[in-house]
């Protein structure tokens, strides 16, 4: 296969931008789309992860994230950056499992970090401080789980993808506003299920 228009070479993915092989996906490049797998399979599966609780499910959904994005990559309007459209479609398939199943993970999947990260300097903090870390840890996942999809939705966008508010506004399609009021509101209810969980576990 020779060089395309615009003179792309076979081989040389890597060099190029997550749009220009996003075009190359339209016109039915699959190296294009493999090297997209190959950027993007990580985060977006642990973001897969954090949403839906569950490794296997977040692995199959992955899947169909890139198989998404392949069909519909002639329809794409580059409007927003093609990580954000990724997310978009993870968002979607995520939403559409979990209607399917018609429940809520008991636990979300974090790192150790992660969850040093959303605890420190909050609320949660003094009423964590005679329990464990790995009772912490488990309090926190399970808290995570029992809120609703759209709060944990932006929690995870902002505190654990550390998307800056415009992306999350992209990927949600909510305005600045109630985009802050959400993610205060979102931080609240966290807090409240951590103090339950924690009671719970101490008993």
């Amino acid at each position: 296969m020779g060089a395309a228009p615009g003179g792309y070479v076979p081989g040389y993915e890597s060099d190029l931008t997550d749009e220009a092989l996003l075009k190359l996906c339209a016109d039915g490049e699959s190296s294009a789309l493999r090297e997209l797998v190959r950027r993007y399979q990580g985060p977006i599966f642990r973001f897969l992860a954090r949403m839906m609780g569950s490794d296997e499910d977040a692995e199959d959904a992955a899947l169909e994230v890139f198989v998404r994005a392949w069909k519909n990559a002639p329809r794409f309007q580059y409007r927003a950056k093609v990580a954000t459209w990724l997310y978009r479609i993870a968002v979607n398939i995520a939403r559409d499992a979990h209607s399917r199943k018609k429940v809520r993970p008991k636990e979300v999947w974090l790192e150790d970090a992660e969850l040093r990260y959303l605890s420190v300097g909050s609320a949660e903090e003094d009423a964590l401080k005679q329990v464990s870390r790995d009772i912490q840890g488990q309090a926190l996942r399970r808290a995570l789980g029992r809120l609703s999809e759209d709060d944990r939705l932006i929690l995870v966008l902002y505190y654990l993808e550390d998307r800056e508010y415009e992306e999350i506004q992209a990927v949600t399609g909510l305005s600045y506003t109630v985009l802050k009021t959400r993610l205060a509101r979102a931080r609240r209810r966290l807090r409240k299920w951590m103090e339950d969980e924690t009671i719970e576990a101490g008993k």
